[in-house]
């Protein structure tokens, strides 16, 4: 059974650094920051970066900027920037040598646009109820009084002054005010940074969902970071602490912790369902216990071979924050479900393709009814969508992602389930030791607490080097393939009883062998891959008539 990341929408290093961080100066009230984003992206100048912050912001509390109480036309943001709304920045060496000396500071500009400010908790398309939130006044608020508008920040980032020998700088952003709803953090100074290592040429992951969610409690959770990585590093993962400084851990409300952030099933004793973090993956699961409002702190960390020996080039920090919710009891969450070649992907999130040769998935988002409840809780009508990869990663740009009915017939011939068939045919670049990542979010339209489900698809692409000259897929079947636990092996074409058998990897080593000389009913043989990883392999039928191949794929 595959997880699904659940959200449901209704409230809200590695010691070689330089630090860009931006401290709070203004002791005035300020705006409160629930959670942020921040990524780099490096320039065609070695010494010049393109820096993007998001800023999430409570809609309860102070604006952002003074510049947005003001009502203007096509999001017009009257000079919003990083330190007008509160922020300062600095430029500061971390390398042996280099440590704490400032080398200047720098300012953001908000990106202008409806786009740019959004409200996350997105009411209003539910029965036209509107959060209190104002889009920085692109919309008319409503009176549901939550709401957690989306701010970015961009700009260049010139670090021309720091000298040769400091590799090494990591941008950071400071605010004199967490978000006051906390629960279990003591709501003080909020800060968060990445790093950029300036001697490598280098861009950070960008992540496509939101840094904000709000959950049910009560119900296992996965929260999956979305990362994609430009330049196709090697990503890892750890939860840290959230900090209120540089260097400056938060201040929990007893009895929480940095090891224990929130209520969440388990402690003390330790169980398979514990606050954990995969380090491959970064997948955050959980199951919430309660009502809370906490943050989580997520250090990434980019690895990069470079002279044969593994590099860290760049770590960057999400800071997230959770609210959990007991709406569920009314409402059940969508699954998503994922077939290849009409079968039920029974739990991979990783799909493997040949390069050159086309993936098609057919995406469904399935609301659950249940009749156990009273009233019964009848399924809604879904509506699917996805993050279109091929903005982020341009070997996806001709992927395609097409309703598998017709739009304007669906009120009358269905579906309520909304269906996508995602195709895509990868290109020799896609070869990569990372797998190429996209999201698809799946919404049913109950009201006013719609809930929602995210699932990450991974998509591996590969080669095979078969090893063998005399190939004749033709005659040898391989099925179901791709294959999960068991593949059928038919080689009733080949007329023979004796033969050799050898399964191997793409790295040649043999994972598989078995020599047969008796016959078998309908010359076919049953294949237990539940010891084998995930991935391509080739199965090489070797008979005194020659040698014949299949490419095979387990999921």
């Amino acid at each position: 059974m595959f997880v699904q990341t659940i959200h449901l929408i209704m409230k809200n290093i590695f010691t070689l650094l330089i630090v860009i961080f931006l401290f709070s100066t203004n002791k005035v009230a300020a705006a409160q920051i629930n959670a942020c984003d921040i990524s780099y992206q490096a320039t065609s100048n070695k010494n010049i970066y393109k820096v993007n912050v998001k800023i999430y912001r409570d809609c309860s509390a102070e604006v952002l900027c003074a510049g947005c109480e003001t009502p203007f036309p096509n999001g017009n943001t009257n000079g919003c920037t990083l330190k007008n709304a509160g922020f300062t920045t600095a430029i500061i060496g971390m390398d042996k040598g280099f440590e704490g000396i400032n080398y200047g500071d720098f300012n953001l500009n908000i990106v202008t646009g409806i786009s740019n400010a959004y409200d996350i908790v997105e009411f209003q398309k539910c029965e036209k109820i509107n959060s209190i939130c104002t889009n920085c006044n692109t919309r008319i608020p409503g009176t549901f009084k939550v709401g957690v508008e989306v701010y970015i920040f961009e700009g260049l980032v010139d670090l021309s002054s720091v000298p040769l020998g400091c590799c090494n700088i990591a941008l950071g952003i400071s605010s004199n005010s967490r978000n006051k709803s906390l629960t279990t953090i003591i709501p003080e100074a909020f800060y968060t940074e990445c790093v950029i290592n300036k001697c490598v040429e280098n861009s950070s992951p960008t992540f496509t969902n939101d840094a904000h969610a709000t959950i049910c409690a009560g119900v296992d959770y996965i929260f999956e970071l979305n990362p994609i990585d430009p330049d196709g590093d090697s990503l890892s993962y750890k939860m840290v602490p959230s900090f209120k400084a540089k260097g400056v851990p938060v201040s929990f409300v007893a009895p929480f912790s940095e090891k224990f952030p929130f209520p969440y099933f388990g402690p003390p004793n330790q169980t398979s369902l514990n606050l954990r973090i995969d380090p491959l993956t970064g997948n955050i699961s959980f199951r919430p216990l309660g009502l809370f409002i906490a943050n989580i702190n997520v250090e990434v960390s980019q690895w990069r071979k470079i002279g044969n020996v593994t590099t860290l080039v760049g770590i960057t920090n999400r800071d997230l924050q959770i609210n959990t919710t007991v709406a569920c009891k009314t409402n059940r969450i969508p699954l998503i479900k994922i077939y290849r070649e009409g079968k039920l992907s029974n739990g991979s999130q990783v799909f493997f393709v040949q390069q050159g040769k086309q993936i098609c998935l057919d995406i469904v988002a399935e609301d659950q009814a249940d009749n156990t409840t009273t009233p019964p809780i009848e399924a809604d009508t879904t509506d699917l969508k996805w993050n279109n990869p091929g903005l982020y990663n341009t070997v996806l740009a001709n992927a395609s992602f097409t309703r598998n009915y017709i739009l304007n017939q669906r009120t009358i011939d269905g579906p309520k389930a909304d269906s996508f068939k995602f195709c895509w045919t990868p290109p020799a670049s896609a070869i990569r030791d990372l797998p190429h990542a996209f999201t698809v979010t799946g919404m049913d339209r109950n009201c006013p607490y719609k809930a929602y489900a995210t699932r990450g698809i991974n998509i591996k692409v590969g080669e095979w080097s078969l090893g063998i000259d005399n190939v004749n897929s033709e005659l040898l079947k391989v099925f179901p393939n791709p294959a999960n636990d068991k593949v059928v092996i038919n080689y009733d074409a080949l007329k023979t009883n004796h033969f050799e058998l050898t399964i191997i990897d793409v790295l040649g080593k043999e994972v598989y062998k078995l020599e047969n000389t008796e016959p078998r009913k309908n010359n076919e043989l049953l294949i237990d891959l539940s010891a084998l990883n995930n991935g391509f392999y080739t199965v090489i039928f070797k008979t005194n008539n020659g040698n014949y191949s299949q490419k095979l794929v387990k999921e």
